[in-house]
């Protein structure tokens, strides 16, 4: 009887440690989404990518669990797992990374909850401490350590302007993600960011400018 109650009461203390870790993995996932976010990487709003960050964790840390114990077990499941192929393409490098430190961050919880704390805090940090840096940089020197780039998924405005000839302080500019000179002399540059004030402004300043033909604003 003794050793019935002991076994409840053990089970009952791993299945609180489990529930505890669930929640822990959904805070972490929300944590570094708003890092994130707060970093530019907009795509990480959509509800496909919040809930797959929700996910991964769980998942991983439900099968690290059930595994971990059985060798049999956990040689079948990498065969299972092999025939397994992900056709969603990705749509940057660090898109790639944050789904793999979220694998990470679950078998990392059925290994140590220290190791656990230490991977989303570290992914914190580094997302945060870089985009206050560069907005220092941004804000007191006027450099702008990180381009844009359409290929990693962000939402960008973007302005192209049309000129009968070259303007300086355009192809100066570090938005600029594209310059083309046509065969008339005409030049159009394209430029594109996050900040829909600086863009707007610009192209009001642009209108004055004898040597602009054409300005298109197009909003993210």
């Amino acid at each position: 009887m003794d050793n019935l109650i002991n076994s409840i009461g053990n089970n009952a203390g791993t299945a609180y440690d489990q529930i505890f870790l669930v929640l822990t993995f959904l805070v972490s996932s929300l944590v570094l989404r708003q890092a994130m976010i707060f970093s530019g990487q907009n795509w990480i709003k959509t509800y496909s990518h919040t809930v797959t960050l929700l996910f991964l964790p769980i998942i991983t840390y439900a099968i690290t669990s059930v595994i971990s114990d059985n060798i049999a077990l956990s040689l079948g499941m990498v065969g299972a797992l092999s025939i397994v192929r992900f056709r969603n393409p990705v749509k940057s490098p660090l898109e790639l990374v944050i789904y793999f430190a979220m694998i990470s961050i679950g078998i990392a919880g059925a290994v140590s909850y220290n190791w656990l704390l230490l991977i989303v805090v570290s992914l914190v940090l580094v997302l945060v401490g870089s985009q206050l840096i560069n907005n220092i940089f941004t804000s007191y020197f006027n450099i702008h350590l990180f381009t844009a780039s359409f290929t990693e998924g962000n939402s960008l405005h973007t302005l192209e302007i049309r000129s009968n000839n070259e303007i300086e302080e355009l192809s100066n500019r570090n938005d600029l993600i594209n310059f083309i000179r046509n065969d008339d002399g005409s030049i159009v540059y394209m430029l594109a960011n996050h900040d829909k004030k600086e863009i707007m402004t610009l192209a009001n300043l642009l209108k004055k400018n004898d040597k602009v033909v054409r300005i298109a604003f197009n909003a993210a």
